[in-house]
């Protein structure tokens, strides 16, 4: 008898423990303050890249221009992203996919402006809060996104041409890579 109280006490205790981490990590920012965000879709630890290999974060070459342009493009174009999906959220509720989408954008957004911070440049602020259109439908909306991810590839495709640096090419290319492989096809099935 003695011995099940102690197993019961056991599994509820392991089991507390897992809804707290959860619970924790579900704060805004939480999972990637704890280095525990996927690579490629959060911060790399500062003394490494997306692929985990070590940098010396201490000589990093200047950035030409058009790299620190294609930079300031990029992270543009994911805080337009965000914004979009934030207004449909506050037009419609916390609606799939936008939900899940959002939170990809905000670690797109963490990643383009790690580069930022790795070059000692300043990042821009968010200025498409409040900037973007409303739409009447949730699958007005989907439409809307399967045209901007569409639109963020091709973006993107204009950028490599931009950028010879293997730390933003990395990045650039994951980012793409998930706008064109979860986040069109999760709008598309969402579309009219």
């Amino acid at each position: 008898m003695g011995k099940k109280i102690l197993g019961v006490g056991a599994v509820v205790l392991v089991g507390a423990l897992v809804i707290g981490i959860v619970a924790v990590l579900a704060l805004p920012g939480a999972a990637e303050a704890a280095g525990l965000t996927r690579r490629g879709e959060g911060r790399a630890p500062a003394d490494t890249t997306n692929s985990g290999e070590c940098v010396d974060v201490g000589s990093v070459e200047p950035l030409s221009a058009s790299e620190v342009e294609a930079l300031r493009i990029a992270l543009d174009d994911e805080y337009k992203a965000w914004s979009v999906y934030e207004q449909v959220i506050d037009d419609f509720g916390a609606v799939r996919p936008f939900t899940r989408i959002q939170r990809a954008e905000e670690s797109h957004i963490t990643a383009v402006v790690r580069l930022f911070d790795r070059y000692e440049l300043d990042a821009p602020v968010n200025e498409w809060q409040g900037q973007v259109p409303s739409y009447d439908t949730v699958a007005e909306a989907c439409a809307a996104g399967v045209q901007a991810e569409v639109d963020n590839g091709t973006l993107y495709d204009q950028l490599f041409d931009m950028v010879d640096n293997p730390d933003i090419i990395r990045v650039f290319t994951a980012l793409q890579k998930a706008s064109e492989t979860r986040h069109l096809p999760a709008f598309e099935r969402c579309a009219p």
